[in-house]
């Protein structure tokens, strides 16, 4: 508003004033000219030393946990700002159950909007409960921050670009009404305690067989007793559980962006909670899926393991899924099962049924592995697959009403 025509008029109007003795107009002249510094001033330095940050009460949530946001501004000079508009990007669907929320021009996002006031070197903080009701990898940010001078004269907005993320996880629920034997939940799988040697631990040695391995020959021992000695390793009982998760949730090609939301949703459901049962039962557990994350490239995939911190790493190649297959369901599990034990428990979890997905699990199942299907979507499944357990669960719109994960046999 106050720009150099401007200025040069109200310093000539000032002198004039000066000259003529008029005390009204020497007083407007002089008024303006301060507004006009003093809106020069702010337009300048409204922006320096000013800081926002968000803070999440925890980055990874259980699905239905309540977090809370903290919003940080903080005015680092000692020039005041009388106004600040604030406009955070935040995704639509995790809205704050309380503070000013708009939609943005932007689809699935919306704004937490706020205007304050802050003293020289001040520090506030707004606080924003944000219900965890969806699943998913989300992002907060960037956001508009808008100030200016004290009259409402001259404004300046900067828009910072930082974003930060917050993990959903799957929702987890017991496996306890599947009308089935309660050490039995995912039915007569005819699994054994296959029993293993524990390489770390040396329970002794014996004389060379034919068949040994070369790498578990004694070299010590073969020394002193001048025969071929071979190391005995102590026995370990390890079961172990491979869980297939397909992400495609409806008919037709594997590479379509469509998908079927609830279908998608109760197939990751059941991940979890089975992961989760089997974990706790003390199985190896491990997940393979063919979908993506975010910005991410290489395959979803655990590795199988016991440890207390494998079910959040689970939890947490789950909440991340992106909707979108990156590759066939029957490549994921002809590459993944490679590498399994023999006799490695394998549990697939699907919301389509194809022939090439029927053709790899029959294949599974002759080369001796237990295989267990776990049907999440709408179509009608076969009556039987030659030796695979097929168990039902759904309809697939009521999974987040879950109580329990009850699966019905085919």
């Amino acid at each position: 508003m106050f720009g150099a025509g401007t200025l040069t008029l109200l310093v000539l109007l000032l002198l004039v004033s000066l000259l003529s003795h008029e005390a009204p107009l020497f007083v407007l002249s002089l008024a303006l000219l301060v507004a006009a510094g003093l809106s020069r001033i702010w337009e300048r330095y409204c922006l320096d030393g000013l800081e926002y940050r968000r803070h999440f009460s925890t980055r990874r949530a259980a699905f239905g946990e309540t977090i809370e946001l903290s919003i940080e501004i903080v005015n680092r000079k000692i020039l005041p700002l009388a106004w600040l508009e604030i406009e955070d990007e935040i995704p639509r669907e995790l809205p704050p159950s309380r503070g000013k929320i708009f939609y943005s021009h932007k689809p699935t996002r919306s704004l937490v909007s706020m205007l304050i006031a802050l003293r020289p070197y001040e520090r506030i903080y707004r606080r924003y409960p944000v219900p965890c009701t969806v699943r998913g990898e989300h992002v907060f940010g960037p956001v508009r921050l808008r100030t200016g001078d004290l009259f409402g004269l001259v404004s300046r907005e900067v828009t910072y670009e930082e974003t930060d993320v917050l993990v959903v996880y799957p929702r987890v629920v017991p496996l306890t009404a599947l009308g089935l034997p309660a050490h039995q939940p995912l039915g007569e799988l005819r699994t054994q305690s296959w029993l293993f040697e524990d390489p770390s631990r040396l329970g002794g040695i014996r004389e060379y067989r034919s068949g040994d391995a070369l790498r578990r020959v004694h070299w010590a021992a073969t020394a002193r007793t001048q025969r071929l000695q071979v190391k005995v390793f102590e026995p370990t009982t390890s079961h172990r559980l491979a869980i297939f998760l397909n992400v495609k949730s409806t008919p037709g090609g594997w590479w379509g962006l469509d998908y079927d939301p609830d279908a998608l949703e109760m197939a990751i459901t059941v991940a979890a909670s089975v992961s989760a049962w089997a974990i706790d039962q003390g199985y190896q557990v491990g997940l393979a899926t063919n979908g993506m994350h975010r910005f991410g490239r290489l395959r979803v995939a655990v590795d199988p393991s016991s440890s207390p911190s494998q079910l959040p790493r689970i939890l947490e190649a789950l909440g991340r899924l992106q909707p979108v297959a990156v590759r066939p369901f029957e490549e994921t599990l002809a590459q993944d099962t490679a590498r399994l034990a023999y006799g490695s428990t394998i549990v697939v979890i699907t919301a389509v049924l194809t022939e090439p997905v029927v053709a790899a699990l029959l294949a599974l199942r002759r080369r001796g592995h237990p295989v267990t299907l776990l049907y999440a979507g709408r179509q009608t499944l076969p009556a039987s697959l030659d030796g695979v357990v097929m168990r039902q669960v759904g309809p697939p719109g009521e999974w987040r009403e879950l109580d329990q994960l009850s699966f019905a046999a085919t």
